[in-house]
């Protein structure tokens, strides 16, 4: 079997090379990289082969994908992804690299995370693009938090196309992946990857190379995303605690009671809006502080549509969607 699917895979190439159009970098070798990928899928060291646990044509589509896109799994370009009995191809951040230096219309590609306390600042040109005018990373930064990320595209009229994100849309596009732990092993790696992926969309899609090779790269793309998974939202959430102003305590006995009140009454109404579920006034210490503090809440509500301002729903601030 191992060498039938190869080799099937390897003619479905030539085929393609051959008639319709494909065009594999120069010092790529198809048989060198199908090889490769057999060792790890064939490999039963930790249990059941992929090739044992996946349907023999998904496994056949992700090689096939794997060679259009002229990557390797053996530098570290691309994955083999199990997905109950389907095998799916990811690109890692060098084969993302990799695969947008072949579009015609990109020359090169440059990617950069930023961490807290590193100089970072945009503007735009005359023609009200974005760019980036000052980047200062310190090496003292680089355990610190990510904060975004940053990718420049280098056309080959010399021309650079900036794209920007910060660590919210980052987090945004990962609650749509299927993987999450190298997420978090690699967040400066994925950062980078992420960014990448988002700058290289409008080239990827506007680009005049092979139907083959762009459908492939947007395939291995989308198989890094679960469609039926709603979109999380990373904003954080408004209690009813954070509502409170200060100085609402009638008199200071009542002062180191209230955060406490405040925070009961928060589980609850948080409750009632997510689960749907009765929360009962008894549940709390003191039932008509509870009630006060939510009419307090609903007053301001109404203020705010009597001025025109947009309601806000304190517990669903929305979701966001994936990025490619």
């Amino acid at each position: 079997m191992a060498n039938e699917l190869v080799v099937s895979v390897q003619n479905e190439i030539n085929n393609m090379q051959k008639n319709e159009g494909l065009k594999l970098p120069p010092s790529y070798s198809v048989g060198n990289a199908l090889n490769a990928a057999w060792l790890i899928l064939s490999d039963d060291s930790k249990g059941p082969s992929m090739l044992e646990k996946c349907d023999p044509r998904s496994v056949s589509k992700a090689l096939l994908n794997m060679a259009i896109q002229g990557l390797s799994p053996a530098k570290n370009q691309c994955y083999f992804i199990p997905y109950g009995k389907q095998c799916t191809l990811q690109r890692s951040y060098f084969g993302s690299v990799t695969v947008l230096k072949q579009l015609s219309s990109v020359k090169d590609i440059k990617a950069q995370a930023v961490f807290k306390g590193d100089g970072f600042e945009i503007g735009a040109d005359d023609e009200m693009n974005l760019i980036v005018t000052k980047y200062q990373p310190k090496f003292e930064n680089r355990d610190n938090p990510i904060i975004g990320a940053f990718a420049y595209v280098l056309q080959e009229d010399g021309h650079k196309v900036w794209t920007v994100m910060t660590k919210k849309e980052i987090d945004a596009s990962w609650s749509q992946s299927r993987t999450h732990n190298v997420q978090q092993k690699f967040g400066q790696e994925m950062a980078q990857r992420t960014i990448i992926n988002r700058a290289a969309k409008l080239y990827i899609n506007s680009s005049t190379d092979n139907d083959l090779f762009v459908k492939a790269i947007n395939d291995s793309t989308e198989a890094e995303y679960d469609d039926d998974q709603p979109a999380k939202d990373v904003t954080p959430k408004k209690t009813v605690a954070d509502l409170i102003e200060p100085g609402t305590a009638k008199d200071t006995s009542e002062t180191s009671e209230a955060p406490q009140k405040s925070e009961s009454a928060s589980e609850s109404v948080a409750s009632e809006s997510v689960s749907e579920q009765s929360a009962s006034a008894e549940s709390l210490t003191d039932s008509e502080t509870a009630n006060s503090l939510i009419k307090d809440i609903d007053k301001k509500e109404d203020d705010s549509d009597a001025d025109g301002t947009e309601r806000t729903d304190l517990f669903n601030n929305g979701v966001h969607s994936k990025f490619d």
